[in-house]
């Protein structure tokens, strides 16, 4: 039986990632901030990992604030302490704020860098031993293919998460034939959450968490290396493997929700012909 460590687990997309993983085999260590909910918050990681129990599964529970290292790097290590090994790294954790520059204070810029990129970073650099020297293991981060139009109206937010995009981009070249991968995650559509239930958001233009859980499951069941260093969109990576019906997934089973990501994303790659600059060449 494989294992799983979900961070940012306690509700929303990390509850149903949790959820799903636990009822397709995995084991869970179920992490998050949030030990006991409330009515502003609802949700906690005991709740999670309740559910997945109460389904016949295998969870246990680890509190752990991002912004501390020590806590990312414990928690990965009781992972591997509880279950013996652990297969599948996903981080979910995330800090929103969509404000321009002058709107976004430091300080409030220094949290979602901190949740964002750096809890991300810190989480692979305390996996990617254990998964290289098992030379097998799959990593996941919540990070958006790069794009003009997702900076819009919200620089600050976009610069913490693309940070975790090109992460996923870099290290997979220093994963190149390790049997270790790692790939970023997006959703097409507007998910169903705590927050947008907050803001009164219609149901027709969303859809549940469960397609995102659906996608994290097929990713880390893929068996080979070849979404290594991609950024995907949950819709079209299940379309890419097959599926063609996504009306189960709607909040509104009448209407089926707009998409807020383009169908194309530009290419970020760049030929082999044309890596070396023109300052790297000899002069003649």
């Amino acid at each position: 039986m494989k294992s799983a460590l979900v961070i940012g687990a306690s509700r929303g997309i990390g509850r149903q990632i949790a959820l799903t993983l636990g009822e397709n085999g995995y084991k869970v260590c179920v992490a998050a901030k949030t030990v006991q909910g409330s009515d502003k918050l609802p949700g906690s990681i005991e709740m999670v990992a309740n559910e997945i129990r109460a389904k016949g599964g295998d969870a246990f529970v680890k509190k752990c604030d991002v912004r501390f290292e020590k806590e990312l790097k414990d928690t990965v290590q009781e992972c591997l302490h509880h279950f013996d090994r652990l297969d599948y790294a996903i981080y979910n954790a995330g800090a929103i704020a969509w404000k321009p520059v002058l709107e976004t204070p430091l300080k409030q810029f220094d949290l979602m860098n901190e949740v964002n990129v750096r809890g991300a970073y810190i989480m692979i650099q305390e996996v990617l031993p254990h998964f290289l020297k098992q030379n097998s293991g799959k990593i996941l981060l919540v990070c958006p293919p790069i794009y003009n139009r997702f900076f819009k109206g919200k620089t600050p937010y976009a610069v913490t998460k693309c940070g975790m995009t090109i992460l996923v981009h870099g290290l997979a070249n220093e994963l190149k034939e390790t049997g270790v991968s790692v790939t970023g995650l997006w959703p097409a559509t507007v998910i169903e959450s705590h927050v947008t239930t907050v803001q009164n958001l219609p149901t027709q233009y969303m859809r549940t968490a469960h397609i995102f859980a659906d996608a994290v499951l097929k990713i880390g069941q893929e068996p080979t290396q070849r979404l290594n260093g991609q950024a995907l969109i949950d819709e079209d990576y299940l379309r890419s493997i097959g599926m063609n019906d996504f009306t189960k997934y709607r909040c509104d089973p009448l209407s089926e929700p707009p998409r807020m990501m383009p169908k194309q994303m530009p290419s970020l790659l760049v030929e082999e012909e044309n890596e070396s600059l023109s300052w790297n060449k000899p002069k003649l």
